[in-house]
Protein backbone atom coordinates (compact mmCIF):
# COMPACT_ATOMS: atom_id res chain seq x y z
CA UNK A 1 0.00 0.00 0.00
CA UNK A 2 2.72 2.48 0.97
CA UNK A 3 4.68 1.86 -2.22
CA UNK A 4 1.52 2.41 -4.30
CA UNK A 5 0.80 5.67 -2.51
CA UNK A 6 4.42 6.76 -2.93
CA UNK A 7 4.41 6.06 -6.69
CA UNK A 8 1.06 7.81 -7.02
CA UNK A 9 2.32 10.79 -5.04
CA UNK A 10 5.35 11.08 -7.34
CA UNK A 11 3.03 11.01 -10.36
CA UNK A 12 0.63 13.59 -8.89
CA UNK A 13 3.54 15.91 -8.13
CA UNK A 14 4.81 15.70 -11.72
CA UNK A 15 1.63 16.30 -13.74
CA UNK A 16 -0.40 19.32 -14.69
CA UNK A 17 -4.04 18.33 -14.24
CA UNK A 18 -5.49 21.08 -16.45
CA UNK A 19 -7.87 19.54 -19.00
CA UNK A 20 -6.87 15.98 -18.07
CA UNK A 21 -9.34 13.32 -17.00
CA UNK A 22 -7.62 10.49 -15.14
CA UNK A 23 -8.93 7.21 -13.79
CA UNK A 24 -7.30 5.47 -10.83
CA UNK A 25 -7.09 1.73 -11.44
CA UNK A 26 -7.16 0.20 -7.96
CA UNK A 27 -9.22 -1.93 -5.61
CA UNK A 28 -7.71 -0.28 -2.53
CA UNK A 29 -9.88 2.47 -1.03
CA UNK A 30 -6.88 4.30 0.48
CA UNK A 31 -5.23 4.57 -2.93
CA UNK A 32 -8.48 5.66 -4.59
CA UNK A 33 -9.10 8.31 -1.92
CA UNK A 34 -5.60 9.75 -2.36
CA UNK A 35 -6.00 9.84 -6.13
CA UNK A 36 -9.43 11.50 -5.99
CA UNK A 37 -8.17 14.08 -3.49
CA UNK A 38 -5.31 14.87 -5.86
CA UNK A 39 -6.96 15.49 -9.22
CA UNK A 40 -8.14 12.09 -10.48
CA UNK A 41 -11.69 11.96 -11.80
CA UNK A 42 -12.88 8.35 -11.62
CA UNK A 43 -12.30 4.90 -10.13
CA UNK A 44 -11.67 1.71 -12.10
CA UNK A 45 -12.16 -1.13 -9.60
CA UNK A 46 -11.55 -4.77 -10.58
CA UNK A 47 -13.32 -5.79 -7.37
CA UNK A 48 -16.51 -3.83 -8.18
CA UNK A 49 -16.85 -1.91 -4.97
CA UNK A 50 -15.05 -4.47 -2.83
CA UNK A 51 -16.46 -6.90 -0.31
CA UNK A 52 -17.30 -4.04 2.05
CA UNK A 53 -18.53 -1.68 -0.71
CA UNK A 54 -15.98 0.94 0.39
CA UNK A 55 -15.36 2.03 -3.20
CA UNK A 56 -19.06 2.78 -3.66
CA UNK A 57 -18.96 5.07 -0.63
CA UNK A 58 -15.91 6.84 -2.09
CA UNK A 59 -17.61 7.28 -5.46
CA UNK A 60 -20.62 8.79 -3.69
CA UNK A 61 -18.44 11.06 -1.54
CA UNK A 62 -16.51 12.37 -4.57
CA UNK A 63 -19.53 12.19 -6.93
CA UNK A 64 -17.39 10.42 -9.49
CA UNK A 65 -17.81 7.56 -11.95
CA UNK A 66 -16.75 4.06 -10.99
CA UNK A 67 -16.08 1.13 -13.31
CA UNK A 68 -17.49 -2.14 -12.00
CA UNK A 69 -15.69 -5.14 -13.43
CA UNK A 70 -16.78 -8.77 -13.40
CA UNK A 71 -14.04 -11.17 -12.37
CA UNK A 72 -14.23 -14.80 -11.37
CA UNK A 73 -11.84 -15.37 -8.46
CA UNK A 74 -8.98 -12.96 -7.95
CA UNK A 75 -5.86 -12.18 -10.01
CA UNK A 76 -3.87 -14.95 -8.33
CA UNK A 77 -6.33 -17.73 -9.25
CA UNK A 78 -8.75 -16.34 -11.83
CA UNK A 79 -7.33 -18.34 -14.74
CA UNK A 80 -7.24 -21.67 -12.89
CA UNK A 81 -9.83 -23.49 -14.95
CA UNK A 82 -12.58 -20.82 -14.96
CA UNK A 83 -15.86 -22.55 -15.77
CA UNK A 84 -19.37 -21.14 -16.08
CA UNK A 85 -22.77 -22.70 -16.64
CA UNK A 86 -23.45 -19.58 -18.71
CA UNK A 87 -20.89 -16.77 -18.63
CA UNK A 88 -23.41 -14.14 -19.76
CA UNK A 89 -26.00 -15.13 -17.15
CA UNK A 90 -23.29 -14.95 -14.48
CA UNK A 91 -22.17 -11.50 -15.61
CA UNK A 92 -25.72 -10.15 -15.87
CA UNK A 93 -26.65 -11.46 -12.43
CA UNK A 94 -23.44 -10.02 -10.97
CA UNK A 95 -24.07 -6.58 -12.46
CA UNK A 96 -27.70 -6.57 -11.36
CA UNK A 97 -26.65 -7.22 -7.74
CA UNK A 98 -23.82 -4.70 -7.78
CA UNK A 99 -25.95 -1.96 -9.35
CA UNK A 100 -28.64 -2.45 -6.69
CA UNK A 101 -26.07 -2.22 -3.89
CA UNK A 102 -24.42 0.85 -5.41
CA UNK A 103 -27.71 2.69 -5.88
CA UNK A 104 -28.86 1.76 -2.36
CA UNK A 105 -25.66 3.33 -1.01
CA UNK A 106 -26.46 6.48 -3.01
CA UNK A 107 -24.35 6.15 -6.13
CA UNK A 108 -25.95 7.94 -9.06
CA UNK A 109 -26.76 5.59 -11.92
CA UNK A 110 -24.98 7.90 -14.37
CA UNK A 111 -21.76 7.31 -12.39
CA UNK A 112 -21.75 3.55 -13.02
CA UNK A 113 -19.76 1.99 -15.87
CA UNK A 114 -19.82 -1.75 -16.51
CA UNK A 115 -16.83 -3.86 -17.54
CA UNK A 116 -17.52 -7.55 -18.27
CA UNK A 117 -13.88 -8.32 -17.44
CA UNK A 118 -12.53 -9.72 -20.68
CA UNK A 119 -9.67 -12.04 -19.70
CA UNK A 120 -10.37 -11.87 -15.96
CA UNK A 121 -11.36 -15.42 -15.08
CA UNK A 122 -12.61 -16.13 -18.61
CA UNK A 123 -11.63 -18.68 -21.23
CA UNK A 124 -11.15 -17.71 -24.88
CA UNK A 125 -14.63 -18.96 -25.74
CA UNK A 126 -16.09 -16.96 -22.80
CA UNK A 127 -14.38 -13.79 -24.03
CA UNK A 128 -15.67 -14.39 -27.56
CA UNK A 129 -19.20 -14.97 -26.29
CA UNK A 130 -19.12 -11.79 -24.23
CA UNK A 131 -17.87 -9.66 -27.13
CA UNK A 132 -20.45 -11.11 -29.50
CA UNK A 133 -23.26 -10.48 -26.99
CA UNK A 134 -22.53 -7.01 -25.61
CA UNK A 135 -26.11 -6.08 -26.48
CA UNK A 136 -27.23 -8.20 -23.51
CA UNK A 137 -25.15 -6.08 -21.14
CA UNK A 138 -26.68 -2.96 -22.69
CA UNK A 139 -29.97 -3.89 -20.99
CA UNK A 140 -28.75 -1.95 -17.93
CA UNK A 141 -28.61 1.25 -20.02
CA UNK A 142 -25.14 2.05 -18.69
CA UNK A 143 -21.84 2.69 -20.44
CA UNK A 144 -19.74 -0.42 -21.08
CA UNK A 145 -15.96 -0.44 -20.89
CA UNK A 146 -14.04 -3.19 -22.63
CA UNK A 147 -10.31 -3.67 -22.07
CA UNK A 148 -8.77 -5.79 -24.81
CA UNK A 149 -5.20 -4.65 -25.39
CA UNK A 150 -2.50 -7.25 -24.94
CA UNK A 151 -4.86 -9.90 -23.52
CA UNK A 152 -3.62 -13.47 -23.78
CA UNK A 153 -6.66 -14.58 -25.77
CA UNK A 154 -5.42 -12.31 -28.58
CA UNK A 155 -2.15 -14.21 -28.76
CA UNK A 156 -1.03 -15.52 -32.14
CA UNK A 157 1.73 -18.13 -32.14
CA UNK A 158 2.50 -17.39 -28.45
CA UNK A 159 3.55 -13.82 -29.23
CA UNK A 160 4.60 -11.54 -26.38
CA UNK A 161 2.07 -9.05 -24.94
CA UNK A 162 3.95 -6.04 -26.38
CA UNK A 163 3.45 -7.46 -29.88
CA UNK A 164 -0.36 -7.67 -29.52
CA UNK A 165 -1.21 -3.99 -29.72
CA UNK A 166 -1.79 -3.92 -33.50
Amino acid sequence: LNSELERLSDFVDSINFNNIYLSIDTYKPEVARFALQNGFSMINDIKSGGDDNAMFYLAVEFDCPIVLMHMKGDPSNMQNDPLYNDVLDDILSFFEKKIKIAEKIGLKKNNIILDPGIGFGKRIEDNDRIILNLKKIKQFDLPILIGLSRKSFLSIDDDAPELRLP
